[in-house]
Formats: structure tokens, sequence, C-alpha cells
């Protein structure tokens, strides 16, 4: 697949503390539009992985694109076009919904406040909480307020959505909110990139995995790939 058609793209990705190397010369390929999953235990890299794609830590070595552009030499390029969810967003409980993202729509503060109050009503619609985007954020379920921090990651718009582990103590109710989310979001042409230890919950929405321990790849290709892998044979 020519490399334009990747919205997230390593190549021997490496990250070490001291010795020790939490990410150990990954390569990654993220196609556009598609929901990738990234799969491993807990400290298994992921989130380090995570945080060096969104600019938030440094690698060792090896390259980082996103969008095309070199991270972090064009971050300034590539990171505005990302919208992430890395940990719960920190909500004002008493406030509403929309008065939450209108607090935590920073992308462009010189911006006219009709223009503002447009970003922040099409990421209601974006998840769902048009309806209930005037009621206090305490009143919200889980599955809501997970699907609130989504639209707060939607507010720029961006082409590339990374959230970690975002299913993550909700109830069955809840799982299914965000899941239908994620998939109306990529085939709306968003990049969504998913982190999760559930191959259970990954192989419900992704089309792509990689999966990880500690701090290698074990597996990368299409989700098919990895099922008939795991298909029992049957000797005869």
């Amino acid at each position: 697949m020519p490399s334009d058609n990747f919205a997230i793209q390593t190549t021997a990705l490496v990250k070490s503390f001291g010795s020790h190397n939490a990410v150990n010369a990954i390569n990654l390929a993220v196609p556009r539009g598609s929901i990738f999953g990234f799969l491993g235990p807990n400290g298994s890299g992921k989130t380090t992985t995570i945080r060096m794609l969104l600019g938030l830590a440094e690698p060792t070595s090896g390259e980082i694109k996103l969008l095309g552009h070199s991270v972090p030499t064009d971050a300034q390029l590539a990171l505005p076009h990302v919208g992430a969810l890395v940990e719960g967003p920190a909500f004002y409980p008493y406030l509403s919904g929309r008065d939450n993202l209108i607090r935590f729509d920073s992308a462009d503060s010189n911006a006219d406040p009709k223009t503002r109050a447009a970003r922040v009503e099409a990421a209601l619609a974006r998840v769902g909480l048009t309806q209930a985007s005037e009621k206090k954020v305490h009143a919200y379920s889980l599955g809501m307020k997970q699907r609130l921090g989504i639209a707060a990651a939607l507010l720029p718009n961006p082409k590339i959505l990374v959230l970690d582990e975002p299913t993550n103590g909700l109830d069955p109710e809840g799982i299914q909110e965000v899941r239908d989310l994620l998939k109306k979001l990529a085939s709306q042409g968003t990049t969504v990139f998913v982190s999760s230890h559930l191959l259970s919950e990954l192989e419900l929405i992704s089309e792509y995995i990689v999966m990880l321990r500690k701090g290698e790849v074990v597996f990368a290709g299409p989700l098919q790939e990895l099922m008939l892998a795991q298909q029992p044979t049957i000797l005869v």
C-alpha cells in the first residue's frame, strides 16, 4: 500500500528507560479511515507508544509519521489534526455537557463565538449527545461521559483519533455505545487508533491489529489473518 494511504507510520520505533527498552523497534502502518486495534497487556508498551505518537514523549530512536509528517520534527503540521483521549478528562460535574465542551475548546481561542459554538454543536452531534447537552455531567452514565470525552477529542475535527482503553470500566451498554460511535466515525473517514488489553473487544470493531508483548510486535496485519491463525486444526 502506498505510504500516502497511511495515517500513522512508525519505523523501528524505540523508547528506552536506562537499559530497558519499553518499546523495542516496532513498525506500525495504520491505513487512513480504518479502525486500528493496538492490543497488549498492561506493561506491554502501548501507552508509551501512544505518548510518542502524540509528541508527549520523545523516541530514543526510530521514526514516526502522522499524515505524512515526521514527529516530533514537523509536529506542528501533524498534531493539530490529531485528537486523543488517553485518560478520562476531568469534567466539571455541575456544568452541562455543552458547557464542559465550551471550556475544553481551546483549538482556536481567537475564533468568533459563533464559530466556536458551531464546533461544539458538531462534536455533540457526532457522539449522539445533542439531546443530553443541557444535562449536568454528574447525571451522565459512564458511557455518556466517555462519549463526551470523545467529543472533546473531536473538537478540532481531527483526521486521526487516538483512544487509550476507551471502554475500560464501562458496563455492557456503555461499551456498545462507544463501539457504535467508533464505527460511525471510521465510516465518516476518521482514522481511529484504539488500544485495549482485550482481544475480544478489538475483534468486534477493528479491521487491522497489532499485538504487543514486552515492547515487541508479535502480530501485525488484518484482523481476519489473526482469526484464521487461531482456528483449530483437525488432523485425521
